[in-house]
């Protein structure tokens, strides 16, 4: 469960979020805005690395993320990234099977991060962050520099391992997010460049 109650927050004298409410309980909260509008501090808040200026989020339980950057240590191998980020004891071959899942090979499973192009590394990243034992899940533009032709192929592997979990979904395209059937909290007004 995640919820904000009143919630404001300000970045110094730039206010970013005001009196938010809003709860989600084992579903997907789709948080909607132009760049700018406090998705990603939205984000934060639930994940309780910033804390809101007033007002109250309540997001009990075990969280993990996918952040709008990776997170990864370049040095560590995929396979490494994966049972670094677990709190749980796994072996190779499940952390294989869900990186094959997810549309990397065991080669690129063994190659250093850093050696990985940008949507392998991506799917590195949403791979930790979907097995780790949790009950909250935030997603952070999780889908960033993944081509189109396989995009498809991973949504559906994240709607499968999202199941049971509160989930917060910040995601510029209209059509990922519908895939995901959830609530909106629109945060924002939208630009002409940004529609969304």
């Amino acid at each position: 469960m995640i919820r904000f109650i009143d919630v404001c927050f300000s970045y110094g004298d730039i206010p970013v979020l005001t009196d938010l409410n809003f709860s989600i309980d084992n579903g997907v909260m789709w948080l909607r805005g132009a760049n700018g509008t406090g998705k990603s501090t939205a984000i934060h808040l639930a994940l309780g690395l910033l804390r809101p200026l007033s007002g109250c989020v309540e997001a009990p339980g075990v969280a993990s993320a996918v952040f709008q950057e990776d997170r990864l240590c370049d040095q560590l191998t995929a396979v490494a990234n994966v049972r670094l980020g677990l709190g749980r004891k796994a072996g190779n071959s499940e952390i294989l099977a869900e990186l094959a899942q997810a549309g990397l090979s065991e080669e690129d499973a063994y190659r250093q991060v850093n050696n990985l192009s940008g949507g392998q590394r991506r799917r590195v990243a949403l791979v930790r962050a979907l097995m780790r034992d949790s009950d909250i899940l935030c997603l952070d533009e999780p889908y960033t520099g993944v081509d189109s032709e396989s995009l498809g192929a991973l949504i559906d592997y994240t709607l499968i391992r999202i199941r049971n979990r509160s989930v917060l979904l910040a995601c510029h395209d209209q059509d990922v997010a519908e895939r995901f059937s959830s609530s909106i909290v629109d945060l924002g007004p939208r630009s002409d460049d940004d529609p969304i």
